[in-house]
């Protein structure tokens, strides 16, 4: 591998991959940057025979090298082929450690045993440190790039991220800032409860989206309060999307695989590709 930045595409199958394997290269390409596809030959489970092992490595190393060696020719990029073996989370995170962009293929949840693929992408996502875009397998033609803010420091990545990814693929942009007031759980009146949102979140949304005009002056660019929680809002609004980009707040590990952070529950769902940018 070369100093160029790289992506690395995680890729479990030929069929599966495609979409992911097309997004890196369109992406890499308007970096400048390698692409690496990456197969790991899973031996986490107890039962697997030792055998399987070598078998599948020969055979994972010659398929991926033709797929890296057609989507060079055709693009022209340095498209690279490796083939580990070991337990795939830990391993392609490890690898995914230095690149520019990890991407991964998953499937849009229409049965358990998607629900069960799109948990893995989930745990790549959030234990990776580097951002990570999921695709799914079936890529239905949509409109836009949806983007969350919150008004922190940490959305200014995702904003940013997004507004560059929209500029370059000629999308129009969303900006979404979420507002929420979750009633009580008793059924009385409450005098004063809040039903609009208040002058701070659109000001939040204002200080946010200020300036993109003057950085991307033929972009489109649609700035709104949804009421409700993150994940909610955000899927809503990314349904016939083409993206649907949110930030991490970084927690690593098993304890954030379980706190239902609002990046996960969107991988979970999938309601298109899910950019999650740190």
């Amino acid at each position: 591998m070369s100093n160029q930045p790289s992506v690395v595409v995680g890729v479990s199958g030929p069929t599966l991959n495609d979409p992911a394997i097309e997004w890196a290269l369109s992406y890499a390409q308007s970096l400048n940057a390698e692409v690496e596809l990456v197969h790991i030959v899973d031996m986490s489970w107890r039962s697997t025979p030792a055998t399987f092992a070598e078998a599948a490595l020969l055979a994972a190393e010659r398929e991926l090298r033709d797929i890296a060696t057609q989507r060079a020719a055709r693009t022209g990029l340095p498209v690279h082929a490796t083939v580990l073996v070991g337990h795939p989370t830990r391993l392609l995170v490890e690898h995914a450690a230095s690149a520019a962009m990890l991407v991964l293929g998953t499937r849009r949840k229409e049965n358990l045993g998607q629900l069960l693929f799109n948990t893995r992408a989930t745990r790549v996502a959030s234990k990776a440190g580097v951002s990570t875009v999921v695709v799914p397998n079936t890529v239905v033609p949509g409109k836009g790039i949806v983007v969350g803010v919150d008004g922190s420091e940490l959305s200014a990545a995702p904003l940013a991220f997004a507004a560059r990814e929209a500029d370059r693929t000629g999308e129009p942009l969303r900006v979404i800032y979420s507002w929420y007031a979750p009633r009580p759980w008793t059924d009385g009146q409450f005098d004063g409860w809040p039903a609009e949102p208040e002058d701070e979140a659109r000001r939040i949304l204002a200080e946010a989206t200020a300036g993109l005009a003057q950085t991307y002056p033929d972009l489109k660019v649609q700035a709104e309060v949804a009421f409700g929680r993150a994940a909610s809002t955000l899927f809503s609004a990314s349904e016939g999307a083409t993206m649907l980009v949110v930030g991490s707040h970084g927690r690593q590990g098993f304890e954030k695989a379980w706190l239902g952070s609002t990046s996960e529950e969107l991988i979970l769902a999938m309601p298109t590709t899910v950019a999650i940018i740190r």
